[in-house]
Order: C-alpha cells, then sequence, then structure tokens
C-alpha cells in the first residue's frame, strides 16, 4: 500500500464509509477503489483514468484532490493526455436521416419566404395601379376645371368623394398587406426551436433530466470552489477541472451527445445553465457532491 493509498483510506474509515458506499457515490467500480488503496494502478485503464479516479474518491472522503496530487507526485502516474477522449457523437448515429432531415428544416424558411415575396410583389403592383388611377383622374380634373372657368365653377363633389375614396382604399390595401407580412413574420418565429429543459427524478445523487427542442446544447457551470467532471454514457470522461476565483467557468459543447452527466464535488455557490437557461439540482445544495445527467431526445 503506497501512501496516498494509506491516506485515503484513512480518510474513508473517518467518514465510517465502506469501499461500497464510496463506489456508489463515485459510479467507479469498487475493484478500482481498491487498487487506488493498494496503489496497483496497472489494473487501470490508462494513467488518465487513474488521476481522475483519484480525484472522485479525494472528493467523495473530503480531501483536496490538488494538494493530494502536489504531496504524493511521486506515487501517482503522469499523465500527458489530458485533452478529451474521443467519443461517439450523436452525427455518426445519424448518418442516414440527417441529410433529409436538414433539407425539411429548410422547408419552412423557404416557404415563408416566397410567400413575403409574392405579397411584397401583390402591394408593388396594386400601388402602382392606384398612382396611375390618381394620375389619370388628376389630368381628368384639370380638363374639367378648364371648361368650368366660365362658371367660375371647381372640382364637382362626386369627383372630390372619388378621389377621397381611391385614396382611402389605397390606404386600407397598405395596412392589411403591412399585417401579412407581421403574421408571416412572428409564424416563422413561433416556428423556431426553443430548448426544454425537464427534471424527470432524483435517484440517490443522481438528477435525470430531459433535453428537447434543441439542436446545439451549451453547457457552462460557474463556481469559486467547485471540482467538475463531465462523462459521457459510457463513462468515458469528456472534462474534468477544478474551478477556482482564478477561473470560475467551465464551458462545454454537448451538442453531439445523446447522453451526458456533469458531477459537481460542491454545489454550493455552484450555478449550470443549459444554453443560456438556469438548470436547478434536484438535491439540496448541502448534499455534495451530486451527478446531473442529462437525456437528449431528438426532434421527430
Amino acid at each position: 500500500m503506497t501512501e496516498l493509498g494509506n491516506r485515503l483510506k484513512l480518510a474513508r474509515e473517518e467518514k465510517g464509509l465502506s469501499l461500497e458506499e464510496v463506489q456508489s457515490l463515485t459510479k467507479i467500480q469498487q475493484k478500482y477503489l481498491q487498487g487506488i488503496e493498494d496503489g496497483n494502478y496497472t489494473m487501470m485503464p490508462g494513467s488518465f483514468y487513474v488521476r481522475a479516479f483519484i480525484k472522485q474518491y479525494a472528493e467523495a472522503v473530503g480531501l483536496n484532490p490538488d494538494k493530494l496530487f502536489e504531496e504524493y507526485a511521486n506515487d501517482i502516474p503522469s499523465n500527458h493526455e489530458d485533452q478529451i477522449p474521443s467519443h461517439l457523437s450523436r452525427s455518426q448515429t445519424r448518418k442516414g436521416t440527417s441529410g433529409s432531415s436538414r433539407m425539411f428544416s429548410f422547408l419552412p424558411t423557404f416557404i415563408t419566404v416566397i410567400f413575403i415575396i409574392g405579397i411584397l410583389a401583390v402591394v408593388y403592383f396594386v400601388a402602382v395601379t392606384l398612382l396611375s388611377e390618381n394620375n389619370d383622374q388628376s389630368e381628368n380634373n384639370g380638363t374639367e376645371e378648364s371648361v368650368g372657368m366660365e362658371q367660375q365653377e371647381g372640382v364637382s363633389p362626386a369627383v372630390e368623394e372619388e378621389e377621397e375614396e381611391d385614396t382611402s382604399g389605397e390606404a386600407d390595401d397598405e395596412s392589411e398587406s403591412e399585417e401579412a407580412i407581421e403574421e408571416d413574420t412572428e409564424e416563422s418565429t413561433e416556428n423556431s426551436d426553443e430548448l426544454t429543459i425537464e427534471n424527470t427524478g432524483t435517484a440517490g445523487s443522481d438528477t435525470t433530466f430531459q433535453l428537447k427542442g434543441a439542436e446545439e446544447i451549451n453547457v457552462t457551470v460557474n463556481s469559486s470552489t467547485a471540482w467538475v467532471g463531465i462523462t459521457d454514457e459510457n463513462s468515458n470522461e469528456l472534462i474534468s477541472k477544478q474551478l477556482t476565483n482564478q477561473d470560475g467557468e467551465l464551458s462545454f459543447d454537448a451538442s453531439e451527445y445523446d447522453w451526458f452527466r456533469i458531477r459537481i464535488g460542491s454545489t454550493a455557490g455552484t450555478e449550470v445553465t443549459i444554453n443560456g437557461e438556469p438548470v436547478e439540482f434536484g438535491l439540496s445544495t448541502d448534499v455534495n457532491p451530486q451527478n446531473m445527467i442529462f437525456e437528449v431526445e431528438d426532434e421527430e
């Protein structure tokens, strides 16, 4: 047993936790937890997972992982691959349907644009016709005024009424066209995709959320003290970061995932948002750590 393994074991026993209970908290298999305590790292999937598992173990028993890494640097395998591992993307599972779905998604917009262009063409034609009629009417009125000069009469009341009716009809047509354009714009806006976030239940330290209605999913976590880890459905670690006062924000593009989990070591003072929408924790912020599981439902 290494000094690091003994330190973690003593911290676990002080909290009265068994390896099985730590497994429940961290979702790390018990054999790997035992391997960490024994200092047997050869059984791990790789050096990247050794450091990640030690972080989660330390968080679960109340120890600071950064201090442990500094103090027991010689006991922990070095890791030169602190990048996000390869993953299965949603785009790979949709090769058969992504092309057609994108084509159909543009169809409503194309129809709306054609409809608006048609309305504008009608308005232009009506306006030109009315202007032409008004010009002809003005010329006729001028001729009638010249003939009636000897009788000292102006434009007849009937001609004045016709001009007023023409002007009123033009204003009504323009008003109706503007209302039609506004209605089309509102319908186009209502048809745009909007993200909905639904809490579907909590079990233990896990809270599950269902995401609907958005092709792009951007995750932001803000905190000054929390450790944050993000994994996919195969437990592959996508991101692992300690947030501090100097660097208190984590951003992650989850658009390519059908399922992902955010594990937060300390929820007090921590805020999680999806596409700018805040997501509330399923448990009290006194309960740590907590897991937020997101299941993405495809649009039909």
